[in-house]
């Protein structure tokens, strides 16, 4: 790839996969036989991303259009796993209580984010101590219910069946 520039998107080789990922240094031409360097960062949501240093040659302009997600992939993305999850992230409160997004992961997935810039939906704070064991804790599942319908914008019948399918615990 020719004319690399800091704040473009690219795919990079990260072992046996292509991943999507953002220059974000141009290190110069440092490399072996003087080839050109540059830094990707690489979405690892919903934890720090990855930082790889990779060779000019080896970036390829990414054109994949980012795709918006459907209440099908959102609901399936909570019913397995994605709910409990986000819910585990607020269980202490306090006065820095997470805002969470949805996004798509570096291979497409459905996944979750804390960076409102890679974040397709979502946006509001976690609510507090809605999980007892891997379960709704009962008494949140009002509060549960309106954040899945205002945050995701799921049907509330979506967020019920979230709910129902996660569980609860009195």
């Amino acid at each position: 790839m020719t004319n690399v520039t800091v704040g473009q998107k690219v795919r990079v080789p990260l072992g046996t996969r292509v991943v999507g990922g953002v220059v974000i240094e141009d290190r110069g031409p440092i490399g072996v036989g003087g080839r050109h360097l540059f830094m990707v960062e690489i979405p690892n949501d919903p934890d720090e991303p990855d930082v790889v240093m990779r060779a000019e040659d080896e970036l390829v302009k990414d054109t994949t259009p980012v795709t918006g997600l459907t209440e099908v992939e959102i609901q399936e993305f909570l019913e397995n796993g994605g709910l409990v999850s986000i819910l585990r992230r607020n269980m202490s409160g306090g006065r820095s209580q997470p805002s969470v997004w949805l996004c798509r992961s570096s291979l497409g997935n459905v996944t979750y984010t804390f960076d409102e810039e890679r974040g397709l939906v979502g946006g509001l704070r976690i609510p507090f101590f809605s999980l007892k064991g891997e379960r709704v804790f009962q008494p949140k599942v009002p509060e549960v219910v309106a954040f899945l319908v205002d945050g995701f914008g799921l049907s509330k019948h979506g967020a019920n069946a979230v709910i129902r399918k996660v569980g609860t615990a009195p």
